[in-house]
């Protein structure tokens, strides 16, 4: 079915970004290196701009609107990005790069509607960032999740944006009460509340008066962890995929699979079993999810139905030229081939699901009519990035994806 709303798609090893609409295609960024772990964040409704992504080789903050490009300066290489609920400030983390340890201290703050931007040290080790409102002022809060070991640090915005020139070293509120190996971050903006994954569970905070204040931990309803949060922002509650199974690697076609979602208030969670091997990523729209897990037995994208908290659909689709090969890590390259994964997005208007054969340099197209295919000029190596670019009902969890 045409939709209105375009296709955004990023090939961020070749440094490209197309826009497909309605079987058109035109490059909308170019020479731009998404950087892939920060991914697309989608802008909230009267943002100055409609999405933005970090260019991890070119050092800016590329935000996009109905007709123009814009680049604004920030710290390389991008690990995190996140904007508060106005959509007007953006903060940059910065994490590893092509490097095996993490070296880079840089926050960069973006201003929207001034296009301008500043940067300053933090503690080293790819933090994760949110925009919080305190609890006792509302004033907007950057709060930072620092790895090994564990802490909730809380900078008020407004310090930020105040430091001068030659990227200062800032701190906050620290709060040390968190597992070391935290990895995936929401917040709500209804209710302030941050959600922190560890292995303890879903790990709760308020900034309450320029503190971080742990509100209490929700463990996953079922074995395993979840690595890669997002805010379902129809109901205000943290979504997730818990993988569970062999702790090998290289067994991850054993991996369990299992969708969670957990309000953030009450800790009150529900869950959806999956089927078993690599679920990399998922998207959201309003009352479902789409959930694509690679096999060796067969590739599948798997709909749920989050209000009756089941499967509603389960379709197989066609497998990538070069999987992951099990045995070894899914995320490692294969005779010298990046690694190749899928990613993939839900249309808000139509309801058609986008998923990536990484690779190959192709979409599959799901929608009640079948499969169909578009054909890129370049591979979507490491399956790419995909964002439907607005319009319909906006699922916004403020966290690049």
């Amino acid at each position: 079915m045409p939709s209105s709303t375009p296709l955004l798609a990023a090939d961020h090893r070749a440094g490209v970004v197309y826009e497909i609409h309605d079987g058109s295609r035109r490059v909308a960024v170019a020479d731009s290196w998404l950087a892939e772990h920060a991914g697309f964040l989608r802008l909230p409704t009267g943002a100055a701009g409609r999405w933005a992504f970090a260019d991890d080789r070119g050092g800016a903050l590329v935000v996009g609107d109905t007709d123009a490009v814009r680049r604004i300066p920030i710290a390389i290489p991008a690990e995190h990005l996140a904007c508060d609920p106005s959509g007007r400030h953006v903060v940059v983390t910065s994490g590893l790069g092509m490097n095996e340890e993490a070296w880079s201290d840089l926050v960069s703050v973006v201003d929207l509607t001034t296009d301008s931007s500043v940067r300053f040290r933090v503690r080293t080790g790819e933090p994760g960032v949110v925009l919080a409102p305190d609890q006792a002022s509302g004033e907007p809060t950057i709060v930072l999740r620092h790895r090994e070991p564990g802490a909730v640090e809380a900078l008020p915005l407004a310090r930020a944006l105040d430091v001068g020139a030659h990227a200062p070293v800032l701190r906050g509120h620290l709060l040390d009460d968190l597992a070391a190996d935290g990895h995936g971050d929401v917040m709500d903006p209804g209710s302030g509340v941050v959600g922190i994954a560890t292995s303890r569970g879903l790990e709760r905070f308020v900034v309450d008066a320029g503190l971080p204040r742990a509100i209490g931990i929700v463990p996953w309803p079922v074995p395993g962890r979840a690595y890669y949060l997002r805010l379902a922002g129809d109901t205000g509650r943290a979504t997730g995929i818990v993988r569970g199974g062999p702790a090998s690697p290289g067994a991850w076609p054993e991996w369990t699979n299992t969708f969670v979602e957990i309000d953030l208030a009450s800790g009150a969670t529900r869950s959806v079993p999956l089927p078993p091997g690599l679920a990399f990523r998922f998207a959201l729209a309003t009352g479902i999810a789409a959930v694509c897990v690679i096999h060796p037995d067969g590739d599948v994208v798997v709909v749920i139905d989050r209000a009756q908290a089941r499967v509603s659909r389960i379709t197989p689709i066609p497998a990538m030229t070069h999987p992951p090969r099990a045995g070894q890590l899914p995320w490692d390259g294969v005779d010298g081939r990046p690694a190749q994964r899928r990613s993939l997005a839900i249309d808000p208007r139509t309801g058609t699901i986008a998923v990536t054969s990484g690779g190959d340099g192709t979409i599959l197209l799901l929608d009640d009519e079948g499969i169909s295919t578009i054909e890129l000029p370049t591979p979507l190596d490491e399956g790419g990035h995909l964002l439907w670019a607005g319009g319909g009902d906006r699922i916004d969890d403020l966290v690049g994806r």
